[in-house]
């Protein structure tokens, strides 16, 4: 009997009703407007309407068995929808989970008859707005969520009205107070509240997963900077310096994250005639989730991680584009292949509205960390073919040891040398024709035009790097793209595809390092540190939630410091103000009114009802249950009325006699 939840009482309010309705209606149109999905929304819409209607007129009546056994047969075609749309892609909906909560919402509505109904709708229609947050990537996003959140509260109050036989009206002043605080409030915790990233993401279908298998050959179209043809692990792609098309400014994809990076797609180790390719050509078959033990171990002294989630909106390669190293993935296909370089690939395109999620690791890649280690060391653990500098020339490589003149210290300073060299002797441009016939493109970059676009310093600093003696690769993929770190993510556009430099490091592993002007030389993926949307929180290290004393631990006292000293200061001003108000009101208070309205306040308490809005004070003692209480409550109410009404406050010490014998 204890574990049983009490009667939930009939929902007798109309407006409730439409409250519980519009929020439904406010989620749906998240799910056209982010999803582009339309024919269940619209037809759920309208289902709920109906629903709506026939569970009003029929909430007083008993529920009957066979009416329950088809609203279970219902719920269970909604289950069957959803595995056919999710597993089978019979529909091809974009979001099978929403258009299945859609469904549920619809079936149910024609049952909606007590309190505790209406707040489940209400609830399954904020799980729908999260799916569909899946998909917003924008701020007007924001103004649905307070939409559905006025839904939410005027089904509160509605409900709560009606019960008390109110009509549905509240003081101006008292709205704006509660949706001023209410904002304030949600502001504060979007600035303030960490936001850590949990676990790896699971299997969790958010995008229809794509069923076609691998079938000896990749189908795509042109990747910006790649030529992808062939073998289906992409080893027989290619970057060739001779020829580069023209990149727009269309977006490509969207990537939600905590961290903007190097979104990294293809590696090519072997450099010859001009053109860039990959001379291992093997590749392994893996499941479409990969936990974190199919992976290589953390790096060392890594800073934690952080989740991606990359929504594709235009047809893409079969190329998982991610920050490196990776942790954990999952895509929404039938099986993906791994390079021998670490590239994952899916048998067919990647298609507008897909999505997939990967967890990176944030290395710690600072200049402390990585000096180190001492140039002799190098090449130690490294294939041969990343010293092979090749067709590079004489004068070309004259230059690289001009370059590092005076910085062989550690491979670092080396590296980091000549990457800066690159930067401030060269000038970066998209602008540029095609390399003329006969001509070796590295050196009518280096010494004939001295302008050349990211392939060109790439290549010329890896080939350059390999002479020296350091390991190097060039990798391809995507930049970061234009972050936004209120709504932590990047917005990919065609004129984002980039290539850099990968050096290796045998403490650290590849290490990314962009020679090209306008970029970070060493383009280590960092936490942003700024206020907006997580504020002084982002300095705390995205840590699993399963090691918090490894998170404060790597923060430091110091780090924290402004964070207590804000918390602080607002704490002791907020309490200022309190009490300022309140001895603002005590002060114009008569003698005893306030005693008088607080021993009123707990009288109530112990009858446990309390006085609604327009019920007088007489009005409630008539309808007060009989009991040891009702004597003080006839003295309370009687104090109550002449204050109220003729100005006699009773004396403080008679309420004090009056608080005694409650």
């Amino acid at each position: 009997m204890r574990l049983r939840l009490p009667a939930s009482p009939v929902e007798n309010s109309l407006e409730g009703r439409a409250f519980v309705f519009s929020g439904f209606c406010v989620a749906v149109l998240a799910i056209v407007l982010y999803g582009q999905d339309y024919v269940v929304p619209a037809a759920g819409v309208a289902a709920t309407a109906v629903g709506h209607v026939v569970s009003y007129r029929g909430r007083s009546r008993k529920r009957s068995v066979l009416g329950q056994a088809l609203l279970a047969t219902l719920v269970f075609a909604g289950l069957a929808y959803f595995v056919a749309d999710s597993v089978l892609a019979l529909f091809g909906g974009v979001l099978p989970q929403a258009n299945f909560a859609i469904a549920l919402v619809a079936v149910t509505s024609f049952d909606l008859k007590t309190r505790r109904n209406c707040y489940s709708s209400l609830w399954i229609s904020l799980a729908i707005l999260y799916l569909a947050a899946v998909y917003a990537w924008d701020y007007p996003f924001g103004i649905l969520v307070g939409l559905w959140a006025v839904c939410l509260a005027g089904f509160w109050m509605a409900s709560h009205l009606r019960r008390m036989q109110a009509r549905l009206s509240a003081p101006p002043a008292a709205l704006a107070a509660v949706v001023l605080g209410a904002l304030g409030v949600g502001l504060a915790g979007f600035v303030l509240i960490p936001q850590p990233a949990s676990f790896a993401p699971t299997p969790l279908v958010v995008s229809l997963p794509n069923f076609v298998s691998f079938k000896g050959e990749l189908e795509n179209p042109a990747l910006p900077l790649v030529q992808i043809s062939g073998d289906p692990s992409g080893a027989t792609s290619s970057v060739d310096l001779h020829f580069r098309g023209r990149l727009g400014d269309t977006p490509v994809m969207y990537v939600r994250t905590g961290a903007p990076a190097y979104w990294r797609g293809l590696v090519f180790d072997t450099y010859q005639g001009g053109i860039w390719t990959a001379s291992t050509r093997g590749f392994r078959e893996m499941q479409s989730f990969i936990p974190p033990r199919l992976f290589p171990p953390a790096p060392p002294n890594n800073l934690g991680t952080f989740v991606q989630v990359f929504r594709v909106l235009r047809p893409l390669p079969g190329v998982i584009n991610a920050a490196y190293p990776i942790e954990s993935l999952y895509a929404p296909v039938t099986s993906l292949r791994e390079d021998s370089y670490g590239t994952f690939f899916t048998p067919d395109l990647l298609r507008p509205g897909q999505t997939y999620s990967v967890v990176s690791y944030l290395p710690n890649l600072t200049a402390k960390e990585l000096q180190n280690e001492p140039v002799a060391n190098a090449a130690q653990f490294i294939n041969p073919i990343y010293l092979d500098a090749g067709e590079l020339s004489q004068q070309a490589r004259g230059l690289a040891l001009t370059a590092v003149g005076g910085h062989t210290t550690t491979e670092f300073d080396e590296v980091m040398a000549l990457t800066n060299y690159m930067q401030a002797n060269f000038r970066y441009s998209q602008q540029l024709g095609h390399v003329p016939a006969g001509r070796d493109p590295v050196d009518w970059f280096l010494f004939d035009v001295k302008i050349g676009y990211c392939e060109q310093f790439a290549t010329a600093e890896t080939l350059m790097l390999r002479s020296l003696g350091i390991p190097a690769r060039l990798a391809t993929g995507y930049s970061t793209g234009t972050y936004d770190p209120v709504l932590d993510q990047s917005v990919v556009r065609e004129r984002d595809a980039h290539a850099w430099v990968e050096v290796w490091f045998p403490s650290h592993g590849w290490v990314p390092v962009d020679p090209s002007p306008g970029f970070s030389a060493l383009a280590a993926t960092q936490f942003p540190s700024h206020w907006a949307a997580g504020g002084i929180a982002r300095l705390i290290p995205h840590l699993e939630l399963g090691a918090p004393l490894g998170a404060i631990g790597s923060l430091g006292v110091v780090a924290a410091i402004p964070l207590a000293v804000a918390i602080v200061v607002l704490v002791v001003f907020a309490w200022a103000w309190m009490r300022t108000r309140r001895w603002k009101r005590g002060a114009k208070a008569p003698p005893g009114e306030s005693e008088l309205l607080r021993l009123y306040e707990r009288v109530q308490r112990k009858l446990r009802r309390r006085r609604a809005p327009p019920e007088t004070p007489l009005e409630y003692l008539s309808g007060a249950s009989p009991g040891p209480v009702l004597g003080v409550l006839d003295e309370v109410t009687q104090a109550v009325n002449e204050g109220a009404y003729a100005g006699r406050w009773a004396d403080p010490d008679a309420v004090r006699e009056l608080s005694k014998r409650l």
